[in-house]
């Protein structure tokens, strides 16, 4: 597959006044601009990860459910594999209720609805999950190719007193390894 170099940047401007109220407005703007880049390049991971190929489906978001998923993977080793699974919030409630009777005396269950592991995939609720499809597999499924590191670029308009700061990170997403990325589908 041709992939194509992605380009994730973001612009904070801000003028001297700006500074001058708030001496603490540059540190807040990059560390929003950090967290847009970092936000902007995992979404690409996660578009990725839903190009997989193993495909299972199941009625219910249960423990059969991920132990079935997991076989997919065929590898001899699956106990000290990391897995981790992205899911979206309704399809969490649905994992809560299926899991009711098994997790009931665990603590952090019974206190909040906390489930952390289901047959050894760890699960992170996303928002940008599709409901009724949960992606998942190993960190070896896709791989994060950085060309360059983050950049950062600075302008000044001093007539208007106006600052521009730039940071861009050139970079691609690839799904290296459809042997290590399971999607999940939930019939009902």
């Amino acid at each position: 597959v041709d992939y194509t170099i992605q380009l994730a940047q973001n612009r904070f401007p801000y003028y001297d006044e700006e500074l001058m109220r708030d001496p603490m407005v540059v540190d807040t703007g990059m560390r929003h601009a950090g967290v847009d880049l970092f936000n902007h390049v995992n979404a690409d991971i996660f578009a990725e990860f839903n190009k997989a190929t193993l495909t299972h489906s199941a009625s219910a978001p249960d423990f059969a459910c991920f132990v079935d998923a997991a076989a997919l993977l065929n590898t001899e080793n699956l106990e000290n594999m990391e897995l981790f699974a992205f899911i979206a919030p309704a399809d969490m409630a649905k994992i809560r209720k299926a899991l009711k009777d098994d997790l009931k005396y665990v603590e952090a269950f019974a206190r909040q609805g906390y489930v952390g592991t289901v047959a050894g995939w760890n699960l992170y609720t996303k928002k940008d999950a599709v409901a009724g499809t949960i992606v998942g597999g190993t960190r070896e499924a896709v791989t994060l190719f950085n060309k360059k590191g983050v950049e950062i670029e600075q302008e000044r308009d001093a007539d208007i007193r106006k600052n521009l700061i730039f940071s861009r990170k050139y970079y691609l997403a690839a799904l290296t390894d459809a042997t290590k990325a399971v999607k999940i589908t939930l019939t009902a």
